[in-house]
This record gives structure tokens, sequence and C-alpha cells, in this order.
């Protein structure tokens, strides 16, 4: 069975926000590994990426207090961790994350024989999460400026970042004391409309919301289907509810005044159904009530979507590997399910490992976003501003 090869890194020695960390390899202690990364649908904040990475301590080099062990005094919460995957003759990062901590376990419950611990590991968002700002204001600026700003402040390194420049320009924030560095970063994220996740590789990336209608967004990288040719897929997870019904969107800047967008046809379908933000930080309400009529065209009417995707790369592990270990959140697939007439393009949303190192298994699933609900007209951008190709207007 053809499965890729898994390489942990930790930087023991190294402090947390080191640009270019000194790595150790333990890859020799790996058990199993399971890595969670991104969001469950195109409404959800980027959740804090994380990985539970099981170890063998059978030599006790993983106790904290073992003053022989190899990586003491450095067996620490907060240390950096990687996990690569090599299939072929390419690397690829699948998670780049700190150490919540290291806690012990056993094998067997009897005596505590067969030590074993787990690294438990979350990224930046966490990080950021735990820090207060506390400065005396930002200037009035793109939203990729106040992202970058902000993680200056943080401390984080220039070059492990890759930011979009933003379609919304940010309100100056006068003086910020005492406030969370990542709930600030998530207003200014649904003022933009974009997203903020960590890359497997731990760069931070800042994607605009019209970042997926340029290269290579535009176009589907690979058709998951039933028919001959197409990828193999082990488990589709489809969605016809009305979660993702609102037909009542309420969008309010601060300082602005409450912007609505309706659909008469859709309430009497489906009664009444809101959706609001408030307290975004664009600059005028122009832009609020835009954002008001997009979310409305996406989410007025029922939609039956594919949500969640499994994928086993031993299948055909020279076509599957490259793309199960190198697409990454944003990717546009196709998917096909000819029974449920589903062909239609998707975005990835949320990338999930599970990896059994000990029993050779390994399974991907990716959450999902349908791509058509997030395409629209934009003067332009080719592709997207010919006439009669899309039919309503982006922002």
């Amino acid at each position: 069975m053809a499965l890729p090869t898994i390489q942990v890194r930790v930087a023991f020695t190294s402090d947390p926000f080191d640009a270019a960390p000194s790595w150790t390899d333990i890859t020799h202690d790996v058990q199993n590994i399971y890595i969670k990364r991104g969001r469950q649908t195109e409404l959800n904040r980027m959740e804090a990426g994380t990985a539970r990475i099981r170890l063998k301590n059978f030599q006790g080099n993983y106790w904290p207090k073992n003053t022989s062990g190899p990586y003491t005094p450095n067996v620490l919460p907060g240390k950096k961790v990687n996990i690569r995957a090599v299939y072929g003759v390419t690397t690829y990062d699948l998670y780049t994350g700190f150490a919540e901590g290291w806690p012990p376990k056993w094998l067997s419950k009897m005596g505590g024989q067969g030590s074993l611990v787990t690294i438990n590991c979350a990224d930046l968002i966490k990080n950021l999460s735990n820090y207060d700002l506390n400065t005396a204001g930002y200037a009035q600026e793109a939203s990729g400026t106040r992202v970058g700003n902000v993680l200056d402040d943080a401390g984080w390194p220039a070059g492990l970042r890759d930011l979009d420049a933003g379609n919304t320009t940010i309100i100056a924030s006068g003086a910020i004391a005492n406030v969370k560095a990542m709930a600030h970063l998530f207003v200014v994220q649904d003022s933009e409309l974009g997203i903020i996740y960590l890359a497997g590789d731990g760069d931070v990336q800042f994607e605009s919301r019209q970042h997926r209608l340029a290269s290579p967004h535009t176009i589907s990288q690979a058709t998951f289907g039933d028919d001959l040719g197409e990828n193999f897929y082990h488990g589709l997870e489809p969605e016809y509810d009305d979660e993702f019904i609102f037909n009542d969107i309420r969008i309010t800047r601060s300082g602005g005044t409450q912007q609505t967008a309706g659909d008469a046809a859709s309430v009497t379908t489906y009664g009444k159904r809101t959706h609001s933000k408030t307290g975004l930080l664009m600059t005028t309400d122009a832009e609020a009530l835009d954002q008001a009529d997009y979310k409305l065209k996406q989410y007025k009417d029922a939609a039956l979507r594919a949500r969640k995707l499994t994928i086993l790369g031993e299948r055909d592990p020279d076509n599957l590997w490259p793309k199960l270990c190198g697409y990454d959140i944003s990717t546009r697939i196709t998917l096909r399910l000819n029974q449920a007439d589903i062909d239609e393009d998707y975005f990835i949303e949320g990338i999930r490992h599970t990896i059994d190192i000990q029993n050779h298994k390994w399974v991907v699933s990716w959450q999902l976003s349908n791509a058509s609900e997030q395409m629209y007209w934009l003067m332009g951008t080719a592709g997207f501003s010919e006439m009669g190709e899309t039919t309503w207007l982006g922002y």
C-alpha cells in the first residue's frame, strides 16, 4: 500500500515566533496523527487549525523533567510543530502550529507500562486569540494593511504571511485597549467578507472577497466523480435543508445605519429567516448594502449542497496523493454524483487528515462550499465581466 512518508518536526531550541526555526525530527516516535484546518462552511470564521500527534515515550524522552532526555529542558508548551508528507520527490506541508501541551498516556493501565505522550497543537489563530491589542490606534486603511499591522503588533515575522491588499477600506480605529487581536481581525475579515487562516507551512493567509475570482481559483483543478477517468472518492455528505436559507439580510457598520436586503418570494416559501452582522468596519453604508445584497443572492433559495468529501489516496496513489497533500483551502474542484444530478464546482473550506502510521491507514476529508454561489459579475475581471456569462453583480 503506497502511502506518503510522514515527517514530524519540533523546534525545541527555537522561540515560537522565530522566522527560521531550528527543527528536530521526531518522526521515529510517531504512532498516529489527526489534523483539522479551516472551517465547516463558508459562513463560518476560520477556526484555529489543530493537530494531535501521539508519540511513543518508551525511553522517557518527552517527560519535561527528565534531565537525561535529549530534548530537556525544551519539552514545553508553545514549541513550534510541523507535519510534512513526502510523496515521490515532492514535500508537502500539511500543518504548522504550536504545542499546547504534552499530556502523558500509557498503553496499559496496569502499572503505567508503555509510556506515550500526545502533542496537542493549535496554530497562530489561538495565539492571536490570547493576545491583547493595546495601541494608540490604526489609520483608515485597506483591509490587508490592517491585517499586516495587527500581525506586526503581535510580533509575527513579516516573511511568514501572504496577504491580499483587500477590497474594503477599514475605518480608523481610535485607541484600542485590551481587545483580543483575533477578535479585531475577525471583524476585519467579516467587513471584507474574506478569510484569514494559516496555510500548511504556517504562513498567515488573508484572502480578499475577490481572491477566488483570480487564477488559479477560476478553473477546477480536478474532477471527482462516478465516471471513467474521474478521480475516485470514498464518501460524500450532501445537505438539503433550511440551514443556509436567509431572506432577510441585515448589515450594520460601526457608526452607520442598518442596511437591509430581502426577498418576498423566499419569505413566502420559507418564512422570514434573518442573517445579521453588526459593528463592521467598512467606511460607507453603501458598501454595507452591497454586502447585504450579495448575501441575499447566495442564500435566499434552498440548494442541494455537497458539504463533505472523503477520499482514500491508496485507491489511485500516484494520482490522488499529490492532490490530497497539495490542495489547500480555496482550491477549486469539480464534484459529480450522477444519481443526484450533482455536477458542480466547489471550493475547499476545511481539511482533515486522519493518519494511522502503525496500521498504514490515511483518510482525507474536505469541507466544501459551492463555487457557483460565489461567482458574480465584476467589471474588469477576465471571465467575470462578459455580458451574459454571469447574471448578478459583485462588489
